[in-house]
């Protein structure tokens, strides 16, 4: 059993797993300074605090990541929800559909952002029960949603930006008795802004028993002016 979006083992019935997870994260943000001044990079390293939930079974994954920090004078909040659906569980090729929910909420002394991203995706699964692997290959889009608000002496300054991306991305997990490892990456090629996002996650769990054990994440991520690179650990529950 492993906190993953891929599809679970074909011999799963199904899991409900909990995890209360802390560590740090390391936030580089780009702040443009003067006029004809470059731009410059403040990094900071603060303490981070999440809290991940799955329900799977062969067929059906759902998953939640809730997370704060306080880093770079910046109070944030963010949740990923995640659904997906796979074919047949028997078979070492099968289809799968998912869609996913971003939201990030940035309290910043100057300026407050609130990030929303839907996402629907797409791709095969293939299965190698000899080496206890599964690779999902997908493809998939993205319509962001980028909130600003800054005060300012004069009153407060609000603007949106809606913009559209098209997602190239691969999973894979491989599971062996009481261990279990989950990796993810994906490249967001924003058409609006003519950006590439490059996002990294890697999860990996130890069940000491039937019902508990431990997990580890870590992820880099870059998004619009900022790059995140955090790592998590904590209990892990299975019901």
């Amino acid at each position: 059993m492993a906190p993953a979006e891929e599809a679970a083992p074909r011999d799963m019935t199904s899991v409900f797993l909990v995890a209360p997870i802390a560590g740090a994260v390391r936030n580089e943000v780009d702040v443009q300074g003067p006029p004809g001044a470059p731009a410059q990079t403040l990094t900071d390293t603060s303490a981070e605090y999440g809290l991940f939930a799955m329900y799977a079974n062969p067929r059906l994954v759902i998953n939640d990541t809730l997370f704060n920090t306080d880093v770079n004078d910046t109070k944030v909040w963010g949740n990923i929800s995640t659904l997906n659906v796979y074919g047949d569980p028997a078979a070492n090729v099968t289809w799968h559909l998912g869609l996913s929910y971003l939201w990030h909420d940035l309290d910043g002394v100057v300026a407050d952002i609130v990030v929303t991203e839907p996402l629907a995706k797409a791709g095969l699964v293939f299965r190698v029960p000899a080496w206890h692997l599964s690779v999902n290959p997908y493809l998939g889009y993205g319509w962001q949603r980028v909130e600003t608000t800054v005060s300012t002496p004069g009153g407060t300054l609000e603007s949106t930006e809606n913009t559209e991306s098209v997602i190239y991305g691969v999973m894979a997990q491989w599971r062996w008795r009481m261990l279990a490892a989950y990796a993810k990456y994906y490249l967001e090629d924003n058409r609006d802004r003519d950006k590439q996002y490059h996002v990294v996650r890697l999860w990996g769990t130890a069940m000491l028993s039937k019902h508990a054990g431990l997990l580890a994440r870590v992820e880099y991520s870059e998004q619009v002016g900022s790059t995140d690179t955090s790592a998590m650990f904590g209990p892990v529950f299975a019901f």
